[in-house]
């Protein structure tokens, strides 16, 4: 009886595993994973919300089973352990794909922004941070000619924000109030916990778990960011704020 070798190392190629890691839809590989509840099949984020929002029929573009009869986004759930997964398996797919999509959102940037950054400010050469050996992204140095004002266009993709405040008469005791300025600008990579931990500064919490945030009446996951909070769960998009509603804990016993 031949001996079972269990710490035996095996060695697969990645094309042995490109079915696993792929997208049908782009023929890709898969770019922030995301599934659909109801059969488990998984493509790009990207390209999943735009086969749905290109065609009526609401139906998985593999096996065609309904996803959701008015509402399919909400059947939509990343997987960022398949994310980490390709992630080590592909070397350099995250950076290069941040890459294109930097050059992708410079390239479409309004002409105002544009002729901004080209004649008014000055910038400086990236240098390597000392505390965690990545290259920092590129400092700017705005000119007297724009009054002095920072520059909010960061890297990162922006989005408008909403936060309203949802009232609840059976929750005094821990009643949460408005915020004076309910409107913000961000990164669209923000995550439910960073605003939560935003609203615990604003709104002097103990802690940023005594608050919960919603959308559509569906309450967030903390790792959820607004992008994809915009792109699964928010029903306006033409030129509309993403709107979250926050309100006190509540405990079910």
């Amino acid at each position: 009886m031949a001996v079972l070798q269990s710490n035996r190392e095996i060695k697969l190629k990645i094309q042995e595993l490109n079915s696993f890691i792929t997208c049908e839809l782009c023929r890709g590989y898969l770019i922030k994973p995301t599934t659909i509840t109801e059969c488990l099949h998984t493509f790009c984020r990207s390209c999943i919300v735009k086969y749905l929002q290109d065609n009526d029929d609401n139906q998985c573009p593999i096996c065609a089973i309904l996803i959701h009869e008015t509402n399919p986004f909400e059947m939509l759930r990343s997987d960022q352990t398949l994310e980490d997964v390709i992630c080590k398996l592909v070397p350099c797919l995250q950076e290069n794909e941040q890459k294109r999509e930097n050059e992708f959102y410079e390239q479409h940037r309004p002409e105002d922004e544009k002729k901004i950054n080209e004649g008014e400010i000055e910038k400086t050469t990236a240098v390597p941070d000392s505390t965690t050996d990545e290259p920092a992204y590129k400092k700017v140095k705005l000119s007297a000619d724009y009054n002095g004002r920072e520059n909010f266009h960061r890297d990162d993709p922006q989005i408008g924000v909403c936060l309203e405040c949802l009232s609840d008469k059976s929750v005094q005791e821990h009643a949460v109030r408005e915020l004076v300025r309910k409107y913000i600008r961000c990164s669209s990579r923000l995550t439910i916990a960073q605003v939560k931990k935003f609203l615990k500064v604003k709104l002097n919490l103990k802690t940023a778990e005594q608050v919960e945030i919603m959308c559509n009446g569906e309450i967030m996951g903390k790792d959820h960011t607004l992008e994809f909070v915009y792109m699964t769960r928010w029903r306006i998009k033409e030129g509309s704020v993403l709107t979250l509603q926050y309100r006190p804990r509540m405990d079910f016993y």
